[in-house]
Protein backbone atom coordinates (compact mmCIF):
# COMPACT_ATOMS: atom_id res chain seq x y z
CA UNK A 1 0.00 0.00 0.00
CA UNK A 2 1.25 3.48 -0.84
CA UNK A 3 2.07 5.79 2.01
CA UNK A 4 -0.67 8.40 2.57
CA UNK A 5 1.97 11.10 2.34
CA UNK A 6 3.38 9.91 -0.96
CA UNK A 7 2.78 11.61 -4.30
CA UNK A 8 2.99 8.61 -6.58
CA UNK A 9 2.84 8.96 -10.35
CA UNK A 10 1.87 5.28 -10.43
CA UNK A 11 -1.19 5.67 -8.20
CA UNK A 12 -4.42 7.02 -9.73
CA UNK A 13 -4.25 10.48 -8.04
CA UNK A 14 -0.64 10.91 -9.08
CA UNK A 15 -1.37 9.75 -12.61
CA UNK A 16 -4.15 12.29 -12.98
CA UNK A 17 -1.88 15.02 -11.59
CA UNK A 18 0.93 14.18 -13.99
CA UNK A 19 -1.35 14.00 -17.03
CA UNK A 20 -2.99 17.27 -16.01
CA UNK A 21 0.47 18.82 -15.85
CA UNK A 22 1.23 17.53 -19.36
CA UNK A 23 -1.95 19.19 -20.62
CA UNK A 24 -1.06 22.64 -19.27
CA UNK A 25 2.73 22.46 -19.54
CA UNK A 26 3.04 24.66 -22.66
CA UNK A 27 1.41 27.52 -20.76
CA UNK A 28 3.64 27.24 -17.71
CA UNK A 29 6.75 29.41 -17.70
CA UNK A 30 9.80 27.35 -16.86
CA UNK A 31 8.10 23.99 -17.54
CA UNK A 32 9.02 23.39 -21.17
CA UNK A 33 12.31 22.36 -22.67
CA UNK A 34 12.58 25.72 -24.43
CA UNK A 35 11.97 27.72 -21.25
CA UNK A 36 14.52 30.13 -19.79
CA UNK A 37 15.59 29.78 -16.18
CA UNK A 38 18.36 32.35 -16.23
CA UNK A 39 16.21 35.43 -15.54
CA UNK A 40 16.51 36.74 -11.98
CA UNK A 41 13.95 35.12 -9.72
CA UNK A 42 11.15 37.35 -8.51
CA UNK A 43 11.69 36.04 -5.01
CA UNK A 44 14.75 34.09 -3.98
CA UNK A 45 14.33 30.70 -2.35
CA UNK A 46 14.30 31.28 1.44
CA UNK A 47 16.55 28.25 1.74
CA UNK A 48 19.05 29.48 -0.87
CA UNK A 49 22.47 27.99 -0.13
CA UNK A 50 25.07 30.24 1.48
CA UNK A 51 28.41 30.29 -0.33
CA UNK A 52 30.95 28.08 1.43
CA UNK A 53 33.50 30.05 3.44
CA UNK A 54 36.42 27.71 2.87
CA UNK A 55 35.56 25.71 -0.24
CA UNK A 56 34.78 22.59 1.81
CA UNK A 57 31.80 20.70 0.42
CA UNK A 58 31.30 18.15 3.20
CA UNK A 59 33.13 15.32 1.51
CA UNK A 60 35.47 12.92 3.30
CA UNK A 61 38.82 14.47 4.15
CA UNK A 62 40.82 12.26 1.82
CA UNK A 63 38.65 13.34 -1.12
CA UNK A 64 39.10 17.01 -0.22
CA UNK A 65 42.85 16.56 -0.58
CA UNK A 66 42.55 16.44 -4.38
CA UNK A 67 45.09 18.96 -5.65
CA UNK A 68 44.82 21.57 -8.36
CA UNK A 69 46.73 19.40 -10.84
CA UNK A 70 44.12 16.63 -10.56
CA UNK A 71 41.32 19.15 -11.07
CA UNK A 72 43.05 20.59 -14.12
CA UNK A 73 43.49 17.11 -15.61
CA UNK A 74 39.79 16.47 -15.21
CA UNK A 75 38.99 19.75 -16.94
CA UNK A 76 41.25 18.90 -19.87
CA UNK A 77 39.12 15.86 -20.64
CA UNK A 78 36.47 18.20 -22.05
CA UNK A 79 36.99 19.58 -25.55
CA UNK A 80 34.06 21.97 -25.40
CA UNK A 81 31.82 23.71 -22.92
CA UNK A 82 28.52 23.41 -24.77
CA UNK A 83 25.72 24.32 -22.33
CA UNK A 84 23.82 21.53 -20.62
CA UNK A 85 20.37 21.19 -22.17
CA UNK A 86 17.20 22.00 -20.28
CA UNK A 87 14.33 19.73 -19.42
CA UNK A 88 10.85 20.02 -17.92
CA UNK A 89 10.50 20.91 -14.25
CA UNK A 90 7.45 18.69 -13.86
CA UNK A 91 4.72 18.95 -11.23
CA UNK A 92 6.58 17.76 -8.13
CA UNK A 93 9.11 20.51 -7.42
CA UNK A 94 8.88 22.16 -3.98
CA UNK A 95 11.07 25.08 -2.93
CA UNK A 96 12.92 25.26 0.36
CA UNK A 97 14.83 21.99 0.44
CA UNK A 98 17.73 21.93 2.93
CA UNK A 99 21.44 21.90 2.10
CA UNK A 100 22.73 18.36 2.65
CA UNK A 101 24.91 15.84 0.85
CA UNK A 102 22.56 12.87 1.26
CA UNK A 103 18.98 12.80 0.04
CA UNK A 104 18.58 9.70 2.21
CA UNK A 105 19.02 11.70 5.43
CA UNK A 106 15.27 11.95 6.08
CA UNK A 107 15.09 8.16 6.26
CA UNK A 108 18.37 6.41 7.04
CA UNK A 109 16.77 3.15 5.93
CA UNK A 110 15.59 4.50 2.55
CA UNK A 111 15.15 1.33 0.46
CA UNK A 112 16.79 0.95 -2.91
CA UNK A 113 20.18 0.76 -4.56
CA UNK A 114 22.44 3.45 -3.19
CA UNK A 115 23.69 5.95 -5.74
CA UNK A 116 26.57 8.45 -5.51
CA UNK A 117 26.79 11.24 -8.08
CA UNK A 118 29.58 13.79 -8.27
CA UNK A 119 30.74 16.32 -10.78
CA UNK A 120 31.43 19.98 -11.34
CA UNK A 121 29.44 23.13 -12.04
CA UNK A 122 31.17 25.12 -14.77
CA UNK A 123 30.23 28.52 -16.14
CA UNK A 124 31.28 30.42 -19.27
CA UNK A 125 34.74 29.42 -20.54
CA UNK A 126 34.59 26.34 -18.28
CA UNK A 127 35.15 28.53 -15.20
CA UNK A 128 34.35 26.65 -11.96
CA UNK A 129 31.32 28.03 -10.13
CA UNK A 130 31.95 28.26 -6.39
CA UNK A 131 29.06 28.45 -3.94
CA UNK A 132 26.44 27.50 -6.51
CA UNK A 133 23.98 24.72 -5.73
CA UNK A 134 22.21 21.81 -7.32
CA UNK A 135 18.63 21.56 -6.02
CA UNK A 136 17.55 17.92 -6.39
CA UNK A 137 14.27 16.03 -6.13
CA UNK A 138 13.30 12.54 -7.24
CA UNK A 139 10.99 9.56 -6.91
CA UNK A 140 11.81 6.62 -4.65
CA UNK A 141 12.67 3.17 -5.96
CA UNK A 142 8.98 2.49 -6.71
CA UNK A 143 8.34 5.73 -8.60
CA UNK A 144 6.73 7.65 -5.71
CA UNK A 145 7.26 11.35 -5.01
CA UNK A 146 6.76 12.58 -1.44
CA UNK A 147 5.42 15.87 -0.13
CA UNK A 148 8.25 17.85 1.40
CA UNK A 149 6.32 19.23 4.37
CA UNK A 150 5.08 15.82 5.48
CA UNK A 151 8.28 13.83 5.04
CA UNK A 152 11.13 16.17 6.09
CA UNK A 153 12.02 16.69 2.41
CA UNK A 154 12.44 12.98 1.73
CA UNK A 155 14.58 12.47 -1.40
CA UNK A 156 15.02 16.23 -1.78
CA UNK A 157 17.95 18.50 -1.01
CA UNK A 158 20.60 20.94 -2.20
CA UNK A 159 24.34 20.35 -2.58
CA UNK A 160 26.75 23.30 -2.80
CA UNK A 161 29.83 23.47 -5.00
CA UNK A 162 33.30 24.06 -3.56
CA UNK A 163 36.02 26.41 -4.86
CA UNK A 164 36.72 24.04 -7.77
CA UNK A 165 33.05 23.85 -8.69
CA UNK A 166 32.81 20.29 -7.34
CA UNK A 167 29.69 18.81 -5.81
CA UNK A 168 28.72 15.35 -4.56
CA UNK A 169 25.58 13.74 -3.20
CA UNK A 170 24.23 10.34 -2.20
CA UNK A 171 20.74 9.02 -2.85
CA UNK A 172 19.03 5.88 -4.22
CA UNK A 173 18.30 4.92 -7.79
CA UNK A 174 14.83 6.29 -8.64
CA UNK A 175 12.15 4.05 -10.10
CA UNK A 176 10.24 4.49 -13.33
CA UNK A 177 6.56 5.39 -13.33
CA UNK A 178 3.78 5.56 -15.86
CA UNK A 179 0.32 4.43 -16.89
CA UNK A 180 -1.64 3.45 -20.00
CA UNK A 181 -0.11 6.43 -21.83
CA UNK A 182 3.38 4.99 -21.38
CA UNK A 183 6.38 4.98 -19.09
CA UNK A 184 8.80 7.66 -17.98
CA UNK A 185 12.44 6.59 -17.72
CA UNK A 186 14.07 6.72 -14.30
CA UNK A 187 15.38 10.23 -13.64
CA UNK A 188 16.63 12.80 -11.17
CA UNK A 189 15.36 16.38 -11.30
CA UNK A 190 17.90 19.17 -10.87
CA UNK A 191 18.02 22.96 -10.74
CA UNK A 192 21.33 24.82 -10.73
CA UNK A 193 21.06 27.87 -8.47
CA UNK A 194 23.24 30.94 -8.00
CA UNK A 195 24.45 31.73 -4.45
CA UNK A 196 21.48 34.14 -4.26
CA UNK A 197 19.03 31.34 -5.09
CA UNK A 198 18.18 32.27 -8.70
CA UNK A 199 17.72 29.34 -11.10
CA UNK A 200 20.16 29.20 -14.01
CA UNK A 201 19.14 25.79 -15.30
CA UNK A 202 16.30 23.30 -14.80
CA UNK A 203 16.93 19.83 -16.19
CA UNK A 204 16.66 16.09 -15.60
CA UNK A 205 19.36 13.40 -15.36
CA UNK A 206 18.62 9.98 -16.82
CA UNK A 207 20.50 6.67 -16.89
CA UNK A 208 22.29 5.23 -19.91
CA UNK A 209 20.70 2.07 -21.23
CA UNK A 210 17.20 2.81 -19.92
CA UNK A 211 14.84 1.37 -22.57
CA UNK A 212 12.38 4.25 -22.07
CA UNK A 213 14.69 7.07 -23.16
CA UNK A 214 13.89 9.27 -26.14
CA UNK A 215 10.80 8.47 -28.18
CA UNK A 216 9.98 5.53 -25.90
CA UNK A 217 9.30 8.16 -23.22
CA UNK A 218 5.74 9.42 -23.67
CA UNK A 219 6.63 12.76 -22.09
CA UNK A 220 9.38 13.23 -24.69
CA UNK A 221 7.07 12.07 -27.47
CA UNK A 222 4.67 14.77 -26.30
CA UNK A 223 7.56 17.29 -26.59
CA UNK A 224 7.30 18.42 -22.97
CA UNK A 225 10.37 16.50 -21.75
CA UNK A 226 13.73 15.80 -23.35
CA UNK A 227 15.12 12.41 -22.37
CA UNK A 228 16.84 12.01 -25.76
CA UNK A 229 20.04 13.94 -24.87
CA UNK A 230 22.81 11.35 -24.29
CA UNK A 231 24.93 13.94 -22.42
CA UNK A 232 22.40 13.81 -19.57
CA UNK A 233 22.28 10.01 -19.39
CA UNK A 234 24.42 8.96 -16.42
CA UNK A 235 26.69 5.96 -16.87
CA UNK A 236 26.77 3.83 -13.74
CA UNK A 237 29.76 1.99 -12.31
CA UNK A 238 30.03 -0.26 -9.26
CA UNK A 239 31.62 0.96 -6.04
CA UNK A 240 31.82 0.43 -2.28
CA UNK A 241 31.17 2.81 0.62
CA UNK A 242 31.90 1.38 4.05
CA UNK A 243 31.67 -2.10 2.61
CA UNK A 244 28.23 -1.40 1.10
CA UNK A 245 27.75 -1.83 -2.64
CA UNK A 246 26.77 1.38 -4.44
CA UNK A 247 26.42 2.69 -7.96
CA UNK A 248 28.52 5.69 -8.92
CA UNK A 249 28.30 8.24 -11.69
CA UNK A 250 29.58 11.63 -12.73
CA UNK A 251 27.84 14.63 -14.24
CA UNK A 252 29.42 17.98 -15.09
CA UNK A 253 26.95 20.79 -15.76
CA UNK A 254 27.95 23.58 -18.15
CA UNK A 255 26.12 26.91 -17.73
CA UNK A 256 25.99 29.53 -20.47
CA UNK A 257 25.95 32.31 -17.85
CA UNK A 258 26.73 32.62 -14.17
Amino acid sequence: MKSPTSRSSVSEPGRREFLAWLAIAPALAGCTVASRDDAPAAASDPAAPPPPSDGHDGREDEEDEEDEEDVAMTEEQWTSCSPTTRDAEGPYFEAGSPVRTSLRIAEASEPGVRLVVEGRLLGPDCRPLRGYAVDLWQADKDGNYFQASQTAFRLRGKVVSDSYGRYKFETVLPGRYGDAAGMRPAHLHAKVLTPQGNALLTTQLYFAGDPYLGQADYCTRSRYCNSADPKRALRLTDGLIGGVAVKRSRFDAFLSRA
